[in-house]
């Protein structure tokens, strides 16, 4: 799925068409469990000939009229805060009068359709007739009201002190706008409970999505930092590995169980207790231990990164402040 996502939306590497964002020039997305163990994924995109954000806080505060309206025109149109029929109560009532109707069909189990094709005849009277563009798109509006209100409406409230550790309810911002002061792009935001999501990419997945444009230096460190923090995580040290399936071996030995079970039935009674064992020492869940033993990428790039060796690098950094009969061979470098 998401190597579709990649080709058939971002079209990375695609010379004649441009993806939902434009011409993307690098991504990095990492695979994470949230508590209840669903997997999801967390990807940053990198824009062909995109300005730093100082170079578009510069421009916003200059006179460039052109660039203000330009820029404000594609945010808006490759995400959005609100729905685009009504406000949340009018799309909560339309979904569940749909789900009263005989026949309905819940929309998050279905695959998303297109709209009918048309045949290389010019002027066929077939097409015209069932020329359905307008009607589609109407059906696509719907969709993605039906899918947000159900997938991406936040709610936290049910702690002792009624506060959303998510920062819910959102600011409300009627129309999109640049403070003269800051130079701060505010987008258009009509709903408090719900993120900025790109229509397309909720009505393809179908469930919870959110795209946000990092607009700012403070936004681009924190995502970075979330990344990293996670792909940084520690794993189980090597002795722990081996205590743990010495562990499951010595059990298996003290306590045969059933002789009557084939070889292949207790190999794969033991590496089960293998897996179970060595998932809650890393505090794995089983969908994310699946991927694993599939062979699946926790994390996916178009990019090739070198191996950063950072005892070896602090090393040598010392070694340029020291004479010679000073210099180190190595340093311990302790991880905070």
């Amino acid at each position: 799925m998401v190597e579709l996502f990649v080709q058939c939306v971002l079209r990375v590497g695609d010379a004649e068409l441009s993806g939902l964002f434009g011409d993307t020039a690098a991504y990095y997305g990492t695979v994470e469990q949230q508590g209840q163990l669903m997997l999801h994924l967390h990807m940053i995109i990198w824009l062909c000939t995109s300005l730093s954000p100082q170079q578009v806080r510069e421009r916003l505060l200059g006179d460039d009229s052109e660039f203000h309206t330009e820029l404000i025109a594609y945010l808006e149109s490759v995400h959005k805060g609100e729905y685009f029929n009504g406000q949340q109560q009018d799309v909560s009532q339309s979904r569940h009068a749909a789900s009263l109707e005989p026949g309905y069909v819940e929309f998050t189990d279905v695959l998303p359709t297109g709209p009918e094709q048309h045949c290389d005849e010019v002027g066929c009277a077939d097409c015209l007739r069932r020329d359905s563009s307008t009607t589609w798109w109407e059906y696509f509006r719907r969709m993605v009201d039906a899918i947000v209100n159900k997938c991406n409406i936040h709610s936290c409230l049910d702690n002792r002190w009624k506060k959303c550790k998510a920062r819910f309810p959102r600011k409300l911002v009627e129309e999109s706008n640049v403070d003269p002061e800051t130079g701060h792009l505010n987008i258009k935001k009509r709903e408090a409970w719900i993120n900025t999501f790109a229509p397309l990419i909720s009505y393809v997945f179908r469930c919870n999505t959110d795209v946000t444009s990092l607009r700012s230096g403070t936004a681009i460190k924190a995502v970075l930092i979330y990344v990293t923090d996670y792909i940084t995580k520690p794993g189980l040290k090597t002795h722990a590995i081996f205590d743990c399936i010495r562990s499951i071996y010595q059990r298996n030995r003290d306590e045969p169980g059933d002789p009557n079970k084939t070889r292949k039935d207790r190999a794969r009674k033991l590496m089960t207790q293998m897996v179970n064992v060595l998932g809650a020492k890393t505090e794995l869940g089983s969908p994310m231990i699946c991927t694993y033993l599939l062979g699946l990428p926790d994390h996916y790039t178009n990019r090739t990164f070198v191996t950063f060796y950072w005892k070896s690098f602090v090393s040598e950094v010392l070694n340029c402040w020291k004479g010679d009969d000073d210099l180190i061979d190595s340093v311990k470098v302790a991880q905070v």
